[in-house]
């Protein structure tokens, strides 16, 4: 079957296809079956994922399987709960169902993360401008998607909010354009810069607090083939009402703590190594430390021209 935009089927048709088990996602360089019998599920996916192509064949052979749903028949009535399933034993915490969406994402992240060999993932965002990536790397409640969502307005496309994928026999980065995850007082920042129809689905009450989502742009999902040249990787630190500063860090220590953050650098092996130095030998690694989002954009935007991308 052809590919088809999301938003070119009307919803009812997204959630029988996703209640079936037929619907297939085609995004950057991977196809995932999803299952879901929940309405929040299919009016999250219309929504946020509504300029990606998808098919709607049970037959067709995809990279990874999702299902999204209760985790026990009882808990799909009484008290009902929803867990992500990627087709394999992973302790994933129940949540309440209307915590749909953030299942699905987990799930996305799980199903790549925990399963993708062909390419050296890292835990980070990646965004670009002529082709050449800008690597933000930082932990949870960092600033890393805040400041992903903040350079998308300042002209960069969305590679990636979740993943920095790095080819094993090239030094380039592979797009995976998902909606960015927002928390807390980020998901007001970015709205006020982006607009109210980018970010979508607020969460109250989750693990990590409030969480919204910023939708990728519709160019940055045409684009997801389109490779880039990692040229700087940023490790952000936010501190309210900070002054602006930048330090570098030297290639080794940028090293360590990037494959700290690979869900499977350890799997892959030499050849992680073997390209993880290679795209070491043309990146420039900095802290940058902020009070505000202006200030940051500032900071990447300098050092970006700096490396002459």
């Amino acid at each position: 079957m052809t590919a088809v935009r999301v938003g070119t089927l009307a919803t009812r048709r997204v959630g029988a296809a996703l209640a079936a088990g037929r619907l297939n996602l085609h995004l950057g360089p991977f196809s995932t079956a999803l299952q879901s019998h929940s309405a929040k599920v299919t009016r999250y996916f219309c929504d946020l994922y509504r300029d990606c192509l998808v098919t709607l064949n049970e037959d067709e052979i995809v990279d990874y399987t999702l299902r999204v749903g209760a985790p026990n028949l009882l808990r799909r009535f009484v008290r009902p709960q929803i867990v992500p399933d990627p087709g394999f034993h992973f302790p994933a915490l129940p949540l309440p169902a209307h915590m749909a969406p953030l299942a699905l994402e987990m799930g996305m992240n799980l199903t790549a993360a925990l399963q993708c060999f062909r390419f050296v993932m890292f835990h980070a965002g990646v965004v670009a401008k002529n082709d050449n990536a800008v690597m933000i790397a930082a932990h949870s409640g960092g600033g890393k998607s805040t400041l992903t969502a903040a350079m998308m307005e300042a002209g960069y496309r969305l590679l990636s909010d979740e993943f920095a994928i790095l080819h094993r026999s090239r030094p380039v980065l592979q797009p995976y354009p998902r909606p960015v995850s927002l928390k807390n007082a980020s998901i007001d920042v970015v709205q006020a810069f982006a607009g109210n129809d980018a970010v979508s689905t607020r969460l109250e009450g989750t693990p990590k607090g409030t969480i919204a989502y910023r939708r990728a742009r519709r160019a940055d999902v045409e684009a997801m083939n389109q490779v880039a040249v990692p040229k700087l990787l940023i490790f952000p630190h936010f501190t309210d009402g900070r002054q602006p500063g930048v330090t570098q860090v030297e290639p080794a220590d940028a090293a360590m703590r990037l494959v700290a953050g690979s869900p499977n650098y350890q799997v892959v092996g030499e050849a992680a190594f073997e390209s993880t130095m290679a795209m070491f030998d043309s990146l420039a690694c900095y802290e940058i430390s902020y009070g505000n989002t202006e200030d940051s954009v500032r900071l990447v935007e300098d050092l970006f021209q700096e490396t002459g991308a």
